[in-house]
């Protein structure tokens, strides 16, 4: 059986690890993808394994959502055992950055730890989420402790932005995703059953109901008897271009900035962070470690979102203007002397119901593993499980039919909610960037200003009994999003 997986970020190559160990001697395993990897989401994360410190309020009220958490709880636990997998099927090829650093010998480069604050820098939409975040460890028995925000090390905020409250979730860490990738590369390249083709893919050719090639951006042809789609933001580009656009519902480009640099006399040891706000992830600061003999002294500040419909190859000005505010106001203000070593973009793929599509499509031998928004790093194990299942033809979780790539979007909300969500995130979003109203009836004509316009757009759309995601309104607005 020869299996074609295209996209070599973390999706792509757990989906190929996940393929190589369960493959026998006439299995081949073709891996597709610009070895620059342009856009990837992956390059540009933080790589935290944050589930609980992603609730939001009102986040687990469907049965949808709920399943999505448990999705995220479980791969969180899989993460130690995959990480060891991959240590052992890398052998000599271990990047150097992992080799001899804290663990490897004994369970990986993952470190645990994460701290959410509970500040003052947004609006009141923070005090519900770190509520929510709070009641979801109490539920589920999460190990947590409720501390004061001066005890968190390298915490030092202005003071108008201190936190008032703060927890610590013991399981919940990160990796550098640098060199989870190499490490993910070093295991397949090591495996004589496996290839890498180093191109970019351009559609998909197709007969009688089945995918036969696809070719290359080069005009070079790649031939298999399964295909996986894991490109990421660019997976429906690629069923565009191949007369396949129906296939799937659009995947949109979900931009994302982050900032790395370097402070010296205030390393972090874990996680800091908010919970999320304004439809991104709130703001965070976590450890980038470099390798054993680095000082280990540099911090990824993120990060920032927006949801577009094509890739955007540079970091807006905005984006990191509030990153650096946020980094030196909210996390630590000798962070103004630190170093910026690099600004990364990434793009993550967000559907156009911001659900992930997992498993095959209509077309019998091509399946996609795509539209994971922001959790494609944390649910890499777990795809990597339940991909190499579905290759298989085993049976999964009867769930995971929720996620099928062919089907229609979801729709979770009524149009009630989805506009009362729209337009609290909203103002959170401008509070969060320096809004300061007068002392009068302003932020309430200013929210019936927002809810009368989102109102519109969903009469405008013919949205009457369901909502439109709130990140998604402009793609509806300007007619990317087709209902």
């Amino acid at each position: 059986m020869k299996r074609v997986v295209l996209g070599n970020g973390v999706v792509g190559l757990s989906i190929a690890f996940g393929l190589l160990r369960r493959a026998n001697a006439s299995d081949e395993i073709v891996v597709v993808g610009p070895p620059q990897r342009p856009g990837s989401a992956t390059l540009a994360a933080a790589a935290m394994l944050n589930s609980f410190a992603e609730i939001e309020h009102g986040g687990l009220d469907t049965d949808v959502d709920l399943f999505r958490f448990e999705m995220s709880h479980r791969a969180t636990r899989l993460w130690p055992a995959f990480e060891q997998s991959l240590i052992d099927a890398a052998g000599d090829t271990l990047p150097s950055g992992c080799s001899a650093c804290q663990g490897c010998a004994g369970g990986g480069c993952f470190k645990s730890g994460t701290y959410v604050i509970n500040n003052n820098a947004a609006d009141d939409l923070d005090d519900l989420n770190f509520d929510a975040i709070l009641a979801a460890l109490v539920d589920f028995n999460e190990q947590h402790d409720v501390i004061s925000p001066k005890d968190i090390p390298h915490y030092k905020p202005h003071q108008r932005y201190r936190a008032s409250r703060a927890l610590f979730i013991h399981n919940e860490g990160w990796f550098n995703p640098r060199i989870m990738l190499e490490k993910m590369e070093g295991a397949l390249r090591r495996a004589p059953n496996v290839r890498f083709v180093d191109e970019g893919v351009d559609r998909f050719n197709h007969a009688d109901g089945a995918i036969t090639y696809v070719t290359l951006m080069s005009g070079k042809q790649v031939e298999g008897d399964q295909f996986v789609l894991a490109t990421g933001a660019t997976a429906w580009d690629v069923l565009d271009r191949s007369g396949l656009r129906d296939l799937i519902q659009r995947i949109f480009y979900g931009i994302g900035t982050s900032l790395e640099i370097r402070s010296p006399d205030d390393a972090l040891s874990h996680v800091i962070r908010t919970p999320n706000r304004g439809l991104a992830c709130g703001l965070y600061a976590a450890p980038y470690f470099q390798g054993p003999n680095e000082p280990n002294d540099h911090v990824l500040v993120g990060a920032s979102n927006f949801i577009a419909p094509q890739l955007h190859a540079y970091g807006r000005l905005t984006s990191i203007e509030g990153l650096l505010n946020g980094a030196i106001k909210q996390i630590n203000s000798n962070y103004y002397r630190a170093d910026l070593i690099r600004v990364n973009v990434g793009a993550r793929p967000n559907s156009q119901d911001t659900y992930p599509l997992l498993g095959k499509t209509s077309i019998d031998n091509l399946f996609a593993a795509t539209g994971t928004k922001r959790d494609g790093f944390h649910l890499a194990p777990l795809i990597s499980e339940v991909m190499g299942k579905m290759l298989h033809g085993e049976v999964v979780d009867e769930r995971y039919s929720l996620f099928a790539p062919s089907r229609k979007p979801l729709r979770t909300m009524t149009r009630d909610e989805a506009v009362s969500k729209a337009v609290r995130h909203q103002m959170s979003a401008a509070y969060q960037h320096g809004f300061s109203p007068a002392t009068s009836r302003m932020p309430e004509q200013i929210v019936a200003n927002m809810r009368d316009a989102v109102e519109r757009l969903h009469d405008q759309i013919g949205a009457k009994d369901w909502g439109i995601p709130p990140e998604m309104l402009d793609m509806y607005r300007y007619g990317h999003a087709i209902p």
